[in-house]
């Protein structure tokens, strides 16, 4: 009977220390994926997606039609390992797309793939060629994650353990890809570094648990049945919107422009560029004088600052900077005087300017001040200009709020009350999609791909109690919560990992409660 029992517990206890540790490594996402694993990606139909197809001549799609059978050829081969037949048809096609005139950006996959084939040919002397072809892929390559897995790999088989993980938690990051975990976690354990091996595997089976709650979570969704509540009537509402009006005396003051950004800075001599440098200084102290509401003091340098950047030759469309900020200075103060030479100012600033946001706005209001001080065919003529510009900056961000509110007012101004209220409109589903935005739920949701772009919510604040740093961000937008209060959404970027950055900074900086939101075309985005 004893030895029946003693018998029992042993197999117990075997059966729980294997269950433990297949526990560790187990799983429905991964329990099938091996460390170091990987396949090869062809992706030839993408190779010219960074090429401009305007440039490319018939030599060039001809060069590279013949080259993609080549590639194509060289991914077959390895697929049944053929290591060193592949680099021999990525060599043939290499050739072609040369004769082609490709970018480096269009090289990219062929490079990683003929890495990959070099890393794992079995010639110590090849791993010199794979670090080669490694270090000539670019940045664009970066946006697929599977592409970066593979760099990962040969970063890893070349030695360069340090750089192969980097890249691997860039991934983990931005995507929950586990085989990027299982390879990670093993680089770390084969290192000796245990601790950080044991953290990756944590967030794995931390990224498992989620994904199984959100699947739950759409199945019971989908399960569920919702009755429909009956419709009933609305009550029609008269609109009448007033919009905001434009003001030239609290503006956000753009002052990280690049005033050497149309000129070849090797062809200015060198008496040029004392002139420019003197200016630029000049521009700069203007910059801060017109932020600190001392407009005579910002005249003064930023007209200082003109002569010398002319007497530089700066390019027309880098004299648009010290232009349009002295426009500002100059109808700001508020001196009739000002006026007329305020514009001057504007009629000389050229189109390229309005292809920022912050300048588009910035001037939009600017036209309107000198339109709401002038007569007859020149206030039509900047009333109208002011429009375009609001709608300008509004095209290139759908969410900017302060925009629509000030069209608003000037489409009354104008006597346009149907594009006013059309306007008011389209500011009200904007500010909509923001504060919908808000919800707990938007900010526990995973992600579904890197949206358009990324933006950073800093809090919701009431009048009084506005921190004074909110107004000194970039890309501002202000979102009437009622009113009494008002949300602070900054920042506008292109990809998560900026936006991760930037939200970090200003946690740091008190704002604690700061949570990213996503938009793709103003539409709100889960991620």
């Amino acid at each position: 009977m004893l030895k029946r029992i003693l018998f029992s517990a042993i197999f117990i206890l075997f059966i729980f220390n294997n269950n433990l540790f297949a526990s560790s490594i187990d799983s429905s996402y991964f329990s099938h994926l091996e460390a170091y694993d990987w396949q090869p990606i062809s992706d030839v139909e993408k190779v010219l997606q960074y090429e401009k197809s305007k440039e490319l001549t018939k030599r060039s799609l001809d060069q590279s039609k013949l080259a993609d059978g080549h590639y194509v050829d060289g991914v077959k081969k390895m697929k049944t390992n053929d290591f060193n037949g592949a680099i021999k048809e990525f060599k043939a096609a290499m050739k072609r797309y040369k004769r082609a005139k490709l970018s480096d950006n269009a090289l990219n996959y062929i490079r990683t793939n003929m890495a990959l084939c070099y890393a794992y040919t079995g010639n110590k002397q090849d791993i010199v060629a794979a670090k080669r072809y490694i270090d000539l892929v670019t940045s664009k390559i970066e946006s697929d994650g599977n592409w970066m897995y593979n760099m990962a790999i040969v970063k890893n088989k070349t030695g360069d353990q340090l750089e192969a993980t980097k890249i691997l938690s860039t991934i983990i990051k931005k995507e929950d890809n586990f085989q990027a975990y299982v390879t990670l976690a093993a680089i770390y354990a084969e290192s000796g570094n245990d601790k950080e091996a044991e953290k990756v595997k944590n967030k794995m089976f931390k990224a498992e648990d989620k994904l199984n709650q959100q699947n739950s979570k759409n199945i019971s969704a989908k399960n569920s049945r919702t009755v429909k509540p009956k419709k009933t009537k609305k009550k029609k509402i008269v609109l009448n919107p007033r919009g905001t009006k434009p003001d030239v005396a609290n503006l956000n003051i753009a002052a990280k422009d690049d005033l050497l950004q149309f000129n070849k800075i090797e062809k200015i001599d060198d008496r040029s560029l004392i002139q420019i440098q003197q200016g630029i200084a000049k521009y700069n102290e203007g910059i801060t004088a017109l932020k600190n509401k001392n407009y005579k003091s910002a005249q003064n340098k930023l007209k200082e600052a003109e002569k010398r950047l002319k007497r530089g030759k700066i390019a027309e469309d880098g004299l648009n900077f010290s232009r349009g900020n002295l426009a500002i200075a100059l109808l700001a103060s508020g001196e009739k005087r000002g006026v007329g030479q305020a514009k001057r100012y504007l009629n000389n600033i050229t189109s390229k300017i309005y292809k920022d946001r912050d300048w588009a706005y910035n001037l939009a209001v600017a036209h309107y001040d000198f339109g709401s001080r002038s007569k007859g065919a020149s206030q039509k003529d900047f009333l109208e200009k002011s429009v375009k510009l609001f709608k300008t900056a509004i095209q290139m961000d759908k969410l900017f709020l302060t925009a629509y509110e000030n069209l608003v007012y000037v489409y009354k101004a104008m006597g346009e009350d149907g594009k006013a209220l059309s306007t008011y409109k389209a500011f009200v589903r904007s500010r909509d999609k923001l504060l919908n935005s808000y919800s707990k739920d938007e900010q526990t949701k995973l992600g579904m791909g890197v949206p358009y772009v990324f933006r950073v919510r800093l809090g919701t604040y009431g009048t009084f109690n506005a921190p004074v740093e909110l107004y000194d961000q970039d890309y501002l937008i202000t979102v009437p919560v009622n009113e009494k209060q008002t949300a602070f959404i900054a920042g506008m970027f292109y990809n998560l990992k900026d936006a991760q950055k930037y939200q970090k900074k200003m946690q740091k900086n008190g704002f604690e409660s700061a949570s990213i939101a996503a938009f793709k075309d103003g539409e709100i985005t889960e991620f």
